[in-house]
C-alpha cells in the first residue's frame, strides 16, 4: 500500500459519511515512513472529531502499520480577564492569576485557563509587554502545534506560564522588535 492509496481510501470513507468538507487539507498530512504511515487529520469543526475518528480506526485496525492522530483547528475567540489563582488539588491560592481563554472549532466550543505566575506577571510588566497579549499569542502558539507536539484543549484545558518562561518569551519578543 502507499501512501497515496491509504489517503484517497480514507478520504473517500470520509466523503462517503459527508465529513469530507470538515478535513482542513491545508492541515492533514500523510506520511510514509517507510516501514509505518502516519496519518493527521485536521477537522475544522471539533463536534465532528467522534465520527472522524470513528472512519480512522476502521480503515487503521486493517492495517496496523497505520500510526493516527485526529484533532480539531482551533482558533482563540477571547482572552478573558484574570482571576485569582488556586491549587486544583487543594483549592488554595496560588501567587499566580488565570486567565480564561474561549476558543472555538467550527460549531464546538472550550474554555482553557492559562495560569501565569506573579512573577512571569513582573517580568512582562518590567519590559513593558502586555499580559493579556502574551497569553493569546502563547495558546496561539501551542496551537499551532502538530504532530508528536500537539496540544489537545479538551484533554488539558491548563496551561501554565513560570517565570523561567516569561523570561524567555521577553528575551524573544525583545529580539523580534529589534
Amino acid at each position: 500500500m502507499a501512501v497515496t492509496d491509504l489517503q484517497a481510501q480514507l478520504e473517500g470513507r470520509l466523503n462517503q459519511a459527508g465529513l469530507l468538507p470538515y478535513l482542513d487539507k491545508d492541515e492533514s498530512r500523510f506520511v510514509d515512513l517507510e516501514d509505518d504511515f502516519f496519518v493527521e487529520l485536521v477537522a475544522r469543526d471539533s463536534t465532528k472529531l467522534p465520527e472522524i475518528g470513528r472512519i480512522v480506526e476502521e480503515v487503521r485496525s486493517g492495517n496496523p502499520r497505520v500510526k493516527t492522530l485526529v484533532r480539531a483547528h482551533w482558533e482563540i475567540e477571547d482572552v478573558g480577564r484574570p482571576y485569582p489563582a488556586y491549587n486544583p488539588k487543594t483549592g488554595t491560592p496560588r501567587t499566580a492569576a488565570s486567565y480564561p481563554v474561549d476558543l472555538k472549532s467550527g460549531q464546538g466550543t472550550t474554555q482553557i485557563w492559562v495560569e501565569v505566575s506573579t512573577l512571569a506577571s513582573m517580568v512582562f510588566k518590567g519590559r513593558g509587554l502586555d499580559v493579556k497579549g502574551i497569553v493569546r499569542d502563547n495558546v496561539a502558539e501551542q496551537l499551532s502545534k502538530g504532530g508528536a507536539s500537539y496540544w489537545d484543549p479538551e484533554r488539558f484545558p491548563r496551561l501554565e506560564i513560570n517565570a523561567n518562561m516569561a523570561e524567555y518569551i521577553a528575551s524573544r519578543n525583545s529580539a523580534l522588535k529589534q
